[in-house]
């Protein structure tokens, strides 16, 4: 027991729902969601090598770069980004289809990940 002029200590609960039982579901959600971000992330991998190849033959006869083709891997490299920082725990937010396709939803870059690629 205290008495009154004794502080009281309050704790902060966990941000990401602790050992509740909805803190849990979410994990589980999360980790499904990893597991289809892991496949998508393959077959988007796949994707980037045949945009490479067609890209190189338009190169070869045309002379000249496929600016839809660059476009699209530009776009296609950002949400593979997306998808390693999802993956990885720096990022809370799911990339496309829950995002706009093209548009980044990384957190801003934290101030460590600057300095490292300085």
């Amino acid at each position: 027991m205290t008495s009154d002029n004794e502080p009281v200590e309050l704790k902060r609960p966990p941000e990401d729902g602790g050992d509740t039982p909805s803190g849990r579901r979410d994990i589980w959600m999360r980790g499904l969601w990893m597991i289809l971000f892991a496949l998508f992330f393959g077959l988007a991998e796949s994707v980037l090598l045949v945009v490479a190849v067609v890209q190189f033959f338009w190169m070869l006869f045309a002379g000249q770069k496929n600016a839809a083709l660059a476009e699209f891997g530009v776009d296609l490299g950002k949400w593979l980004r997306d998808v390693a920082r999802f993956q990885s725990g720096a990022s809370e937010n799911k990339p496309f289809p829950w995002a706009r396709w093209g548009e980044t939803t990384s957190d801003p870059v934290t101030s460590h990940e600057r300095d490292s690629h300085s």
